[in-house]
């Protein structure tokens, strides 16, 4: 009899332990899909932003809006944005350049809402594929090419007026928050503008994949995309 009652209180041990587990899973799932909602929102919140500030430079085709809020200049060739084999702007590119920043800057610092949770602004270039003409090893080319592209980029911005005039405050946290990249032709792109590497039509449009892009990474952003990954 005994041995019944000490068989029967470590089962309900167990069963305690079992309830208490379950019960943490639970808080760590409502966390999880918090940090999803908050993620989709702010991103949203993003887009309509930038959608309705940019509506007359998206008709114009002049940049794209994906849909997490990267602004994508590839509307015109290569040429066009900088100068052949060289990372100097081009004037076309700068005029552009000129007109989207302040409008992209009062988005950036309008809305304190979801300005917190923007971990960083990557200024990216992206090359095509085509080898350099004195010969060598083409990605390196590229990505060299592309980074200086990328950084003259974010050179052009801290040199306009916005920036300039810009209190001490909003000037830190852009300082800290906007940075430049080069991703060589890593990332080219396909007709159907998706990424050769992830998608089944493996032809790189050239045209295309020369661009620069400005992207907004939230907080949670590689949370969400590994659940993307697992889904």
């Amino acid at each position: 009899m005994l041995r019944r009652k000490t068989d029967d209180s470590n089962w309900i041990s167990i069963s305690d332990m079992m309830s208490a587990l379950m019960v943490i899973f639970m808080f760590i799932a409502i966390n999880y899909i918090m940090q999803v909602i908050e993620h989709t929102f702010v991103q949203d919140e993003i887009y309509n932003k930038l959608q309705a500030v940019f509506d007359d430079e998206i008709k114009r085709h002049e940049i794209e809006l994906g849909p997490d809020g990267t602004i994508r200049f590839n509307s015109l060739t290569s040429d066009n944005l900088f100068e052949t084999n060289d990372d100097k702007l081009t004037p076309a590119f700068k005029k552009i350049l000129a007109h989207f920043i302040p409008k992209y800057w009062e988005v950036l610092t309008s809305d304190t809402t979801y300005f917190d949770y923007i971990k960083e602004i990557r200024i990216e270039g992206h090359a095509d594929t085509k080898p350099p003409i004195n010969g060598g090893d083409s990605y390196l080319y590229n990505l060299d090419l592309s980074s200086k592209r990328a950084a003259s980029v974010l050179k052009y911005l801290r040199e306009q007026p916005v920036y300039k005039k810009a209190s001490d405050k909003d000037k830190s946290r852009m300082d800290f928050l906007f940075t430049s990249i080069g991703f060589s032709y890593s990332r080219a792109l396909n007709d159907e503008k998706n990424y050769v590497h992830l998608d089944s039509n493996k032809i790189v449009n050239d045209a295309l994949s020369r661009r620069v892009e400005f992207r907004i990474v939230t907080s949670n952003e590689k949370l969400i995309n590994l659940s993307c990954q697992l889904c």
